[in-house]
């Protein structure tokens, strides 16, 4: 006897906990990132006070730029090396188009005081979160389906939110982009 299961619709779920597949258990991190845009929109207020001449804002375009050009003591080998290395070259296709999004818009942007913040910020907590959350379970050789949902938990969403809440745009694949942007820079190492 076979069965078949057809035109199935799976809506409005969240995953908390563990996720049961079967007689599968997987059991999933939770991580507690708080969203708030109180912080970033004051981060905002006072960049667009700055003016252009002073120290802070020459100081601040520094960081930034560090962040977004290749880190100098770093051997460049490209996206798709470094994904292999780690055991990801299976994401190499869809993380090039995700990265070269970011990196057209970070460079049609780079010069808008309010962005100038924004991305400071969001690649800032892309670094410290992926150090953090990211790169132990990695250490650990974790399953793909935890690591997919600690990056999403901890990078993609709660930054995607927190832009949006302080009246940015940037969509959950901008900040994906952003990761592999700067796994591309030299600076995520996923090994």
């Amino acid at each position: 006897m076979v069965s078949s299961v057809h035109n199935n619709e799976i809506n409005n779920n969240e995953v908390a906990g563990d996720l049961n597949v079967g007689s599968t258990v997987v059991k999933l991190p939770n991580f507690n990132i708080d969203v708030s845009a109180a912080a970033l929109k004051e981060l905002i207020a006072t960049h667009e006070k700055l003016r252009e001449d002073s120290p802070e804002y020459e100081f601040f375009l520094e960081q930034l730029q560090e962040k977004i050009t290749a880190k100098a003591n770093r051997k460049v080998i490209g996206l798709e090396n470094k994904l292999r290395l780690a055991n990801r070259a299976h994401y190499y296709d869809g993380a090039l188009i995700s990265s070269q999004k970011a990196a057209k818009m970070i460079t049609k942007l780079q010069h808008v005081k309010s962005y100038q913040i924004i991305f400071d910020h969001v690649l800032s907590l892309i670094l410290t979160r992926f150090k953090a959350h990211i790169l132990p379970l990695l250490q650990k050789q974790c399953d793909e389906v935890i690591i997919a949902s600690a990056i999403n938990s901890t990078i993609l969403e709660p930054l995607s939110q927190e832009v949006s809440m302080a009246g940015g745009m940037m969509s959950s694949e901008l900040v994906e982009g952003m990761l592999y942007f700067l796994t591309e820079k030299c600076h995520v190492e996923w090994i």
